[in-house]
Protein backbone atom coordinates (compact mmCIF):
# COMPACT_ATOMS: atom_id res chain seq x y z
CA UNK A 1 0.00 0.00 0.00
CA UNK A 2 1.31 2.91 -0.52
CA UNK A 3 0.40 6.57 1.39
CA UNK A 4 -0.81 9.35 -1.25
CA UNK A 5 0.87 12.48 0.35
CA UNK A 6 -1.80 15.33 -0.36
CA UNK A 7 -3.61 18.33 1.64
CA UNK A 8 -6.43 18.02 2.86
CA UNK A 9 -7.74 21.29 3.03
CA UNK A 10 -7.27 24.29 -0.02
CA UNK A 11 -8.01 27.30 1.47
CA UNK A 12 -8.79 30.02 -1.12
CA UNK A 13 -8.62 33.93 0.31
CA UNK A 14 -11.28 35.42 -1.46
CA UNK A 15 -11.91 39.68 -1.77
CA UNK A 16 -14.78 41.30 -1.81
CA UNK A 17 -15.51 44.43 -4.09
CA UNK A 18 -17.00 47.48 -3.45
CA UNK A 19 -15.48 48.57 -0.30
CA UNK A 20 -13.25 51.39 0.72
CA UNK A 21 -10.05 50.16 0.28
CA UNK A 22 -7.32 50.35 2.83
CA UNK A 23 -4.29 49.73 0.41
CA UNK A 24 -4.76 54.20 0.38
CA UNK A 25 -3.15 54.27 4.09
CA UNK A 26 -1.66 51.06 4.51
CA UNK A 27 1.12 48.71 2.39
CA UNK A 28 0.51 44.97 1.75
CA UNK A 29 2.79 42.04 3.15
CA UNK A 30 2.93 38.86 1.85
CA UNK A 31 5.35 36.17 2.32
CA UNK A 32 5.38 32.68 1.00
CA UNK A 33 7.64 29.54 1.07
CA UNK A 34 7.91 25.85 2.95
CA UNK A 35 8.04 24.68 6.69
CA UNK A 36 7.26 21.69 8.53
CA UNK A 37 6.90 20.02 4.90
CA UNK A 38 4.33 21.89 3.54
CA UNK A 39 3.71 25.80 2.08
CA UNK A 40 3.04 28.36 4.03
CA UNK A 41 1.43 31.77 3.08
CA UNK A 42 1.37 35.36 5.26
CA UNK A 43 -0.38 38.01 4.00
CA UNK A 44 -0.63 41.31 6.18
CA UNK A 45 -1.65 45.10 6.58
CA UNK A 46 0.35 47.60 8.28
CA UNK A 47 0.62 51.42 8.22
CA UNK A 48 2.60 52.76 5.46
CA UNK A 49 6.48 52.98 6.99
CA UNK A 50 5.38 51.87 10.60
CA UNK A 51 6.96 48.46 10.17
CA UNK A 52 10.75 47.14 9.34
CA UNK A 53 9.87 44.68 7.02
CA UNK A 54 13.59 42.84 6.72
CA UNK A 55 13.37 42.84 10.70
CA UNK A 56 9.69 41.33 10.22
CA UNK A 57 10.66 38.57 7.52
CA UNK A 58 14.01 37.93 9.98
CA UNK A 59 11.51 37.13 13.10
CA UNK A 60 8.70 35.23 10.77
CA UNK A 61 11.78 32.51 9.73
CA UNK A 62 13.14 32.58 12.91
CA UNK A 63 9.81 31.52 14.43
CA UNK A 64 9.02 28.96 11.80
CA UNK A 65 12.54 27.04 12.54
CA UNK A 66 12.08 27.42 15.75
CA UNK A 67 8.83 25.43 15.76
CA UNK A 68 10.36 22.78 13.55
CA UNK A 69 13.19 21.98 15.54
CA UNK A 70 10.62 21.29 18.47
CA UNK A 71 8.22 20.09 16.80
CA UNK A 72 8.25 18.19 13.24
CA UNK A 73 8.38 14.42 12.97
CA UNK A 74 10.33 14.28 9.80
CA UNK A 75 13.82 15.23 11.15
CA UNK A 76 15.87 13.22 13.33
CA UNK A 77 16.99 16.25 15.35
CA UNK A 78 14.20 17.98 16.02
CA UNK A 79 12.95 18.01 20.12
CA UNK A 80 10.00 15.78 19.43
CA UNK A 81 12.18 12.41 17.37
CA UNK A 82 14.68 13.01 20.43
CA UNK A 83 11.52 11.81 22.73
CA UNK A 84 10.48 9.47 20.41
CA UNK A 85 13.99 7.81 20.33
CA UNK A 86 14.53 7.95 23.74
CA UNK A 87 14.22 4.62 25.31
CA UNK A 88 13.45 5.52 29.02
CA UNK A 89 10.58 6.43 30.74
CA UNK A 90 12.00 8.79 33.19
CA UNK A 91 11.07 12.47 33.06
CA UNK A 92 12.42 14.66 30.28
CA UNK A 93 12.40 18.51 30.15
CA UNK A 94 10.78 19.75 27.33
CA UNK A 95 10.51 23.64 25.99
CA UNK A 96 7.58 25.76 26.55
CA UNK A 97 6.17 25.42 23.47
CA UNK A 98 5.93 21.60 23.12
CA UNK A 99 4.51 22.08 26.35
CA UNK A 100 2.10 24.08 25.15
CA UNK A 101 1.06 22.04 22.18
CA UNK A 102 1.03 18.54 24.62
CA UNK A 103 -1.26 20.75 27.14
CA UNK A 104 -3.86 21.50 24.19
CA UNK A 105 -3.33 17.78 22.49
CA UNK A 106 -4.56 16.21 26.04
CA UNK A 107 -7.53 19.14 26.61
CA UNK A 108 -8.29 17.80 22.80
CA UNK A 109 -7.73 14.08 23.70
CA UNK A 110 -10.20 14.54 26.64
CA UNK A 111 -13.22 16.09 25.09
CA UNK A 112 -13.51 14.09 22.29
CA UNK A 113 -13.43 10.59 24.34
CA UNK A 114 -9.94 9.80 22.81
CA UNK A 115 -10.63 10.08 19.23
CA UNK A 116 -7.85 12.64 18.78
CA UNK A 117 -4.86 10.76 20.45
CA UNK A 118 -0.97 12.34 19.55
CA UNK A 119 0.64 8.59 20.25
CA UNK A 120 -1.14 7.44 16.71
CA UNK A 121 2.23 6.69 14.99
CA UNK A 122 2.30 2.92 15.36
CA UNK A 123 -1.29 2.65 13.64
CA UNK A 124 -0.24 5.50 10.59
CA UNK A 125 2.48 3.15 9.99
CA UNK A 126 0.88 0.33 10.02
CA UNK A 127 -1.87 1.39 7.40
CA UNK A 128 0.83 2.32 5.11
CA UNK A 129 0.16 6.24 5.94
CA UNK A 130 3.92 6.75 8.01
CA UNK A 131 7.51 6.82 5.77
CA UNK A 132 7.38 2.95 4.68
CA UNK A 133 5.16 1.18 1.99
CA UNK A 134 2.93 -1.80 3.06
CA UNK A 135 1.36 -4.35 0.50
CA UNK A 136 -0.69 -5.71 2.58
CA UNK A 137 -3.46 -4.74 6.09
CA UNK A 138 -2.51 -5.05 8.88
CA UNK A 139 -3.89 -7.75 10.80
CA UNK A 140 -6.03 -7.89 13.41
CA UNK A 141 -3.36 -8.70 15.98
CA UNK A 142 -0.83 -6.54 14.80
CA UNK A 143 -3.67 -3.50 15.13
CA UNK A 144 -3.67 -5.34 18.89
CA UNK A 145 -0.28 -5.11 19.29
CA UNK A 146 -0.08 -1.67 18.31
CA UNK A 147 -3.14 -0.65 20.15
CA UNK A 148 -0.94 -1.02 23.13
CA UNK A 149 1.42 1.90 22.43
CA UNK A 150 -1.85 3.54 21.52
CA UNK A 151 -3.27 6.34 23.91
CA UNK A 152 -2.25 9.28 25.40
CA UNK A 153 -4.25 9.76 28.46
CA UNK A 154 -2.76 6.45 29.94
CA UNK A 155 0.89 6.32 28.23
CA UNK A 156 2.00 9.89 28.76
CA UNK A 157 2.39 12.25 31.88
CA UNK A 158 2.70 15.89 31.62
CA UNK A 159 4.00 18.15 33.62
CA UNK A 160 4.15 21.90 34.07
CA UNK A 161 7.23 23.06 36.56
CA UNK A 162 9.59 22.54 35.15
CA UNK A 163 8.24 21.99 31.86
CA UNK A 164 8.48 17.83 31.03
CA UNK A 165 6.92 14.69 29.72
CA UNK A 166 7.62 10.92 30.32
CA UNK A 167 6.30 7.87 28.52
CA UNK A 168 5.09 5.45 30.65
CA UNK A 169 6.21 2.46 27.99
CA UNK A 170 9.53 2.72 26.04
CA UNK A 171 8.24 2.34 22.70
CA UNK A 172 5.46 5.21 22.91
CA UNK A 173 6.15 7.68 20.16
CA UNK A 174 4.07 11.18 19.66
CA UNK A 175 3.07 12.46 16.36
CA UNK A 176 2.03 16.22 16.32
CA UNK A 177 0.76 16.25 12.45
CA UNK A 178 -2.52 17.06 13.38
CA UNK A 179 -2.22 19.95 15.60
CA UNK A 180 1.65 21.45 15.04
CA UNK A 181 0.87 23.30 11.95
CA UNK A 182 -2.46 25.40 13.48
CA UNK A 183 0.14 25.70 16.53
CA UNK A 184 2.34 27.33 14.46
CA UNK A 185 0.22 29.67 12.30
CA UNK A 186 -0.64 30.53 15.78
CA UNK A 187 3.23 31.70 16.41
CA UNK A 188 3.23 33.48 13.42
CA UNK A 189 0.14 35.41 14.31
CA UNK A 190 1.71 36.28 17.72
CA UNK A 191 4.97 37.41 15.90
CA UNK A 192 3.08 39.64 14.02
CA UNK A 193 0.99 41.24 16.98
CA UNK A 194 4.81 42.10 18.06
CA UNK A 195 5.53 43.94 15.09
CA UNK A 196 2.16 45.87 15.78
CA UNK A 197 0.29 44.49 12.59
CA UNK A 198 -3.02 43.43 13.73
CA UNK A 199 -5.04 43.09 10.35
CA UNK A 200 -3.46 39.51 8.83
CA UNK A 201 -4.25 36.23 7.52
CA UNK A 202 -1.34 32.91 8.25
CA UNK A 203 -2.18 30.08 6.67
CA UNK A 204 0.44 26.66 7.08
CA UNK A 205 -0.77 24.11 4.85
CA UNK A 206 -4.38 24.80 5.21
CA UNK A 207 -4.33 25.50 8.50
CA UNK A 208 -5.09 29.43 9.49
CA UNK A 209 -5.89 32.00 11.82
CA UNK A 210 -7.38 35.17 10.62
CA UNK A 211 -7.37 38.94 12.47
CA UNK A 212 -8.85 42.35 11.54
CA UNK A 213 -10.02 42.50 8.13
CA UNK A 214 -8.38 42.44 4.75
CA UNK A 215 -7.02 44.96 2.61
CA UNK A 216 -11.04 46.17 1.48
CA UNK A 217 -11.79 46.73 5.68
CA UNK A 218 -14.25 43.74 5.79
CA UNK A 219 -13.14 40.10 7.36
CA UNK A 220 -10.99 37.72 5.52
CA UNK A 221 -12.92 35.16 3.21
CA UNK A 222 -12.05 31.75 2.78
CA UNK A 223 -13.15 29.06 1.04
CA UNK A 224 -13.55 25.79 2.23
CA UNK A 225 -13.18 23.23 -0.13
CA UNK A 226 -15.65 20.53 -2.31
CA UNK A 227 -14.31 17.52 -0.85
CA UNK A 228 -13.36 15.86 -4.35
CA UNK A 229 -10.35 13.87 -4.95
CA UNK A 230 -11.46 14.65 -8.89
CA UNK A 231 -10.93 18.03 -8.79
CA UNK A 232 -10.92 21.41 -6.39
CA UNK A 233 -13.61 23.00 -6.38
CA UNK A 234 -15.13 26.15 -3.16
CA UNK A 235 -18.23 24.58 -1.30
CA UNK A 236 -18.30 27.63 0.80
CA UNK A 237 -17.13 30.67 1.64
CA UNK A 238 -16.80 32.09 5.11
CA UNK A 239 -15.82 35.36 6.53
CA UNK A 240 -13.09 34.77 9.50
CA UNK A 241 -12.10 37.50 12.00
CA UNK A 242 -10.30 37.18 15.39
CA UNK A 243 -10.28 33.08 14.99
CA UNK A 244 -8.58 30.31 13.54
CA UNK A 245 -9.74 27.96 10.95
CA UNK A 246 -9.06 23.92 10.04
CA UNK A 247 -10.79 21.66 7.56
CA UNK A 248 -9.99 17.57 7.89
CA UNK A 249 -10.90 15.69 5.23
CA UNK A 250 -10.35 12.07 3.81
CA UNK A 251 -10.10 12.52 -0.19
CA UNK A 252 -7.26 13.58 -0.42
CA UNK A 253 -4.63 10.84 1.78
CA UNK A 254 -5.94 7.57 0.58
CA UNK A 255 -5.81 4.21 -0.93
CA UNK A 256 -8.41 1.90 -2.20
CA UNK A 257 -8.15 -1.76 -0.72
CA UNK A 258 -8.33 -5.18 -2.87
CA UNK A 259 -11.91 -4.82 -1.85
CA UNK A 260 -12.29 -1.30 -3.67
CA UNK A 261 -12.96 0.35 0.09
CA UNK A 262 -11.29 3.67 0.54
CA UNK A 263 -8.87 3.52 3.33
CA UNK A 264 -8.34 7.11 5.02
CA UNK A 265 -5.48 8.54 6.37
CA UNK A 266 -7.84 9.55 9.18
CA UNK A 267 -7.57 6.52 11.98
CA UNK A 268 -9.69 5.83 14.84
CA UNK A 269 -7.48 5.55 17.86
CA UNK A 270 -9.98 3.49 19.87
CA UNK A 271 -10.16 0.87 17.11
CA UNK A 272 -7.59 0.78 15.58
CA UNK A 273 -9.02 1.23 12.13
CA UNK A 274 -9.32 3.78 9.26
CA UNK A 275 -12.48 5.34 9.96
CA UNK A 276 -15.60 4.31 8.07
CA UNK A 277 -18.32 7.27 7.61
CA UNK A 278 -19.50 8.84 5.22
CA UNK A 279 -17.85 12.08 6.32
CA UNK A 280 -15.43 13.40 3.81
CA UNK A 281 -14.67 16.81 5.50
CA UNK A 282 -15.21 18.76 8.83
CA UNK A 283 -14.19 22.43 9.11
CA UNK A 284 -13.86 24.13 12.54
CA UNK A 285 -13.65 27.22 13.77
CA UNK A 286 -12.13 27.85 17.07
CA UNK A 287 -10.08 30.99 19.39
CA UNK A 288 -6.97 29.45 17.74
CA UNK A 289 -5.30 27.51 15.03
CA UNK A 290 -3.81 24.72 17.18
CA UNK A 291 -7.39 24.19 18.85
CA UNK A 292 -8.95 24.14 15.04
CA UNK A 293 -6.17 22.14 13.81
CA UNK A 294 -6.78 19.34 16.86
CA UNK A 295 -10.91 19.81 16.81
CA UNK A 296 -10.99 19.18 12.89
CA UNK A 297 -9.23 15.54 13.38
CA UNK A 298 -11.26 14.73 16.10
CA UNK A 299 -14.44 15.60 14.82
CA UNK A 300 -13.12 13.97 11.63
CA UNK A 301 -12.83 10.68 13.13
CA UNK A 302 -16.32 10.63 15.08
CA UNK A 303 -18.19 11.12 12.01
CA UNK A 304 -20.67 13.45 11.34
CA UNK A 305 -23.62 12.27 13.75
CA UNK A 306 -21.04 12.03 16.81
CA UNK A 307 -19.13 14.75 15.56
CA UNK A 308 -21.92 17.13 15.12
CA UNK A 309 -23.34 16.16 19.01
CA UNK A 310 -19.92 16.88 19.91
CA UNK A 311 -19.34 20.30 18.34
CA UNK A 312 -23.14 21.53 20.10
CA UNK A 313 -21.82 20.14 23.23
CA UNK A 314 -18.95 22.05 23.37
CA UNK A 315 -20.64 25.08 21.33
CA UNK A 316 -17.71 24.77 18.08
CA UNK A 317 -18.83 26.18 14.99
CA UNK A 318 -18.50 23.13 12.70
CA UNK A 319 -19.43 22.61 9.17
CA UNK A 320 -19.36 19.12 8.07
CA UNK A 321 -19.59 17.81 4.41
CA UNK A 322 -20.97 14.04 3.93
CA UNK A 323 -20.44 11.76 0.82
CA UNK A 324 -23.85 10.77 -0.53
CA UNK A 325 -24.57 8.30 -3.44
CA UNK A 326 -25.78 11.09 -5.54
CA UNK A 327 -23.19 13.73 -4.04
CA UNK A 328 -22.22 15.49 -1.18
CA UNK A 329 -24.86 17.15 1.87
CA UNK A 330 -23.85 19.47 4.31
CA UNK A 331 -24.71 20.32 8.26
CA UNK A 332 -23.42 22.29 10.75
CA UNK A 333 -23.24 22.98 14.26
CA UNK A 334 -25.26 25.17 16.24
CA UNK A 335 -22.34 27.12 17.17
CA UNK A 336 -21.30 27.54 13.21
CA UNK A 337 -25.44 28.60 11.91
CA UNK A 338 -25.18 31.33 14.95
CA UNK A 339 -21.69 32.73 13.59
CA UNK A 340 -22.41 32.62 9.86
CA UNK A 341 -25.69 34.94 10.83
CA UNK A 342 -24.01 36.97 12.40
CA UNK A 343 -21.36 37.71 9.43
Amino acid sequence: MRALVALAFLAVIMSLSGCDLLSEQTDEYVLRGNTMGTSYTIKALHARGKVDEEALYHDIKKTLDEANDKLNNWTDDSEISAFNASSTTNWLEISPPFLEVLKESQRIHDQSNGRFDITLSPLIDMWGFGPGDRDTAPSEVEIQAALNNVGQSELLEIRDNPPGIRKKKAPVSINLGAIAKGYSADLIARTLEKHGISNYLVEIGGDLIAHGNNDYGVPWRVGIEKPDEKGRSVQLIVSVRDMGMATSGDYRNFYLDEDGQRMSHIIDPVTGHPARHNLASVTVLAPSGMRADGLATALLVLGEKAGRALANKLSIPAYFITREADGFATSSSDAFDALMAAN
